[in-house]
Parts: structure tokens; sequence; C-alpha cells
């Protein structure tokens, strides 16, 4: 399950109560609303977010208007942490997808739970962990995967077999827009709309109304061939 989660750049539930137990009391709870931007690159952060509730993304731009998506983080996670450690600013916008409380650990609270609660530490240590191997896939499948191949993945790991609507169509659990397939994928709007009309083409999708459906028997063939992703 996890390998599917970096499919689809969205990380793991990490929650632990006794770790949040631990960062409430020194913490400054902050709540936004969905879709909203709270840090942007050059920014220099204040201290380490941790996410209580809600879901946020992480995401890179160029000067064309181009965006990639990083990493989503959902409850129990750490973000912010390498620029903070580093001295740098952040290199990354950070959007809440849902309304979302987040608590601010400033550096020396962590620094202190760090050298007195190994529990923290772990949990800090395994939120790198994780987005190491996220972004170690990412970089394997732009380099060796065609557009159309990263598409296909990631629409496989999308898919839901428990939700089969007229026979030989899967449902998937995510609605995605095609800015967001391209955020994911790492291409433009464009190229992920022709490349989805390929795709429906040669039978593997199709869209009943405005959602995206896998074709079962080419779902079943690609995830064989690729060694069940």
């Amino acid at each position: 399950m996890e390998e599917l989660e970096r499919m689809t750049l969205t990380a793991p539930c990490l929650y632990d109560p006794a770790v949040e137990a631990l960062i409430r009391p020194v913490g400054r709870e902050v709540c936004y609303p969905a879709n909203k931007v709270f840090s942007r690159p050059g920014d220099r952060l204040s201290g380490i977010y941790y996410i209580l509730e809600g879901r946020t993304k992480h995401y890179m731009d160029n000067e064309n208007g181009s965006v990639k998506l990083l990493y989503t983080l959902t409850k129990g996670w750490f973000f912010g942490e390498t620029p903070l450690l580093l001295g740098l600013p952040t290199g990354l916008w950070s959007q809440t997808e849902e309304e979302t409380r987040l608590c601010l650990l400033p550096y020396p609270q962590c620094s202190r739970l760090m050298g007195e609660h190994p529990p923290f530490r772990d949990a800090l240590m395994r939120c790198l962990a994780h987005k190491t191997l996220m972004l170690r896939y990412e970089t394997a499948s732009l380099t060796f995967n065609s557009c159309k191949d990263r598409l296909k993945r990631l629409l496989c790991a999308s898919v839901d077999p428990e939700r089969e609507t007229d026979p030989g169509w899967y449902e998937l659990r995510v609605r995605y827009t095609h800015h967001q397939l391209g955020e994911i994928v790492g291409v433009a709007r464009v190229t992920i709309s022709r490349q989805l009309a390929e795709l429906a083409g040669e039978g593997f999708l199709r869209t009943v109304n405005r959602r995206l459906q896998v074709n079962r028997e080419q779902y079943h063939q690609y995830i064989g061939e690729k060694g069940k992703l």
C-alpha cells in the first residue's frame, strides 16, 4: 500500500498520539481554510509545522508557470524541517487542500524535544525518511518512464478495486482535475489533456459524469506487467 501512496505522492498516515501529546503544550496552533497558500518560496520559517488535522500539498514552480507536486501530507506529519535545520529559506509552496489545523513548533522547542524525547526525534526522522523515498521514486519515474506511463501508473495507483461501476470499469479513489494530474505527473495541463484523450482512444479509461474510470481488464493487465506496481 505504501508503494501505491508514493505513486500518488500522498504520504501515509504517521499519527502517533504520544508524539502529539509532546507537541501540543509547546506549539502554537493555527487554522487555515481549504486552498490557503500559507508558505511561499523565499519565506524564512520560524519553526517546524506539525499537522493536527487536514491535508497540505507542497510543490515547486518555475517562471513559465509550470508546477510540480512533491508530496501531499496528512495528519501526524512534520514539514519545514529541512530549511529550518539548514538555516535556509523554504523553496516550496505550501497550501492546504482542505480545512487544516497546524501546530507551529519554534526551533528552540524542537531542539529540546529532540534531545529529551526519543519518540519525537524518531517521528521527525521518519518524516524525513519517507519524503526521501517519495522523492527517490519521483526521480526514477521522471528519468525512466514516459509521460503516458507515469499517468497510467498514477491512475492505476488511484483505482479503487472495490468500486466497480458498470461491469468492467473501476472508479478512482480521488477526483483529479487536469491541472492536478499535471502537477503530479510533472507536465503541462495541455499535455495531460492530450494523453488522457489517447488513453481513452486505447480503451484504457473513460469519463462518466466528469469522473475518470479505468478499464478493469486493462488495469489488471497493466499492474501485472509492472509487477503489481
